[in-house]
């Protein structure tokens, strides 16, 4: 959605326009990455006395349209607050979003009247309905890298093989090798390479098997000093894990930081949260293709 210099039959606050006079509608927009999602910022700043009136009584909100036309992302959020953060799943964005600040009616107002109009408007009173709007922010665009880290394409990180150990009866991870390999008894081995290759099963994979072997491997990283991690710097998984957690977090894996963080919080977001997809996929995706059957 591209915010054009329209005209409205009534005064609406503009950065384009002159309806108003020593009146203003600015929109501080800052985005962050918080894991594989964007957090963003917005701090409004509106310099009309009547319309900050009308967002105090909640005759007005602001609100923020949301638009990737390369995913068909689309969203409006109302809040009556000038400071506000909304947090936005990297599924919906690929390439461009496009984010349109709005001040909007969310109730009639029969006669509206603003002692800032421009003098070409003074005396008159226009009739606003609900869903009108009043005002309009500078339209900020903010282009999303969908280089994503191999993390999310485990098999380039992660080998799961049968481990020869036939007492064994618990899942074991190695880390000295070029990829982190999971080890399963061998029963669960063949259960798992059994549905490996069904798509919509592999959020659920990702978080019995995936994320705890992660979490293994950060926790054995945080234990060690920054040299002895840097020992593992020829290993493509550590690579991998470096490269995340520098874009997605803005931590250096050899920093005193990365030791600070939440070990088991950040080996869910480093595989973007697969716990959300699975508990979905085990509520809904199995009954469904039960009931169908049942058809």
């Amino acid at each position: 959605m591209e915010i054009r210099y329209k005209l409205y039959p009534y005064p609406v606050l503009t950065y384009y326009s002159d309806d108003y006079v020593n009146s203003s509608f600015d929109v501080a927009i800052d985005p962050k990455r918080d894991g594989y999602d964007i957090r963003i910022d917005f701090l409004a700043e509106l310099n009309n006395p009547k319309l900050n009136q009308y967002l105090t009584e909640g005759k007005v909100k602001i609100v923020y349209h949301f638009e990737c036309a390369q995913t068909g992302f689309r969203e409006a959020l109302q809040t009556s607050l000038l400071e506000f953060t909304r947090s936005i799943s990297n599924k919906n964005i690929c390439g461009r979003l496009q984010i349109c600040p709005f001040i909007v009616a969310i109730e009639d107002i029969p006669e509206y009247v603003n002692d800032s109009f421009h003098e070409d408007y003074r005396g008159y009173k226009f009739s606003i309905e609900i869903g009108c709007v009043l005002a309009v922010g500078k339209q900020v665009n903010i282009d999303i890298d969908k280089d994503i880290n191999d993390l999310t394409n485990t098999p380039s990180v992660f080998s799961i093989v049968k481990n020869a150990d036939e007492t064994a009866h618990c899942m074991i991870v190695d880390m000295d090798q070029r990829k982190i390999v999971i080890k399963l008894p061998e029963k669960e081995y063949y259960n798992y390479k059994s549905i490996m290759d069904e798509a919509i099963i592999q959020p659920v994979l990702n978080s019995l098997v995936v994320v705890p072997s992660l979490v293994y491997v950060l926790e054995e990283l945080s234990k060690r000093t920054a040299d002895e991690r840097y020992e593992y710097s020829s290993y493509g998984w550590y690579c991998a894990i470096k490269k995340a957690l520098t874009i997605h977090f803005d931590c250096d894996l050899e920093s005193d930081h990365f030791s600070e963080m939440n070990m088991f919080e950040t080996a869910q977001k480093l595989i973007d949260v697969p716990l959300i997809e699975a508990l979905q996929v085990l509520s809904t995706g199995y009954r469904n293709d039960e009931e169908d059957d049942e058809e």
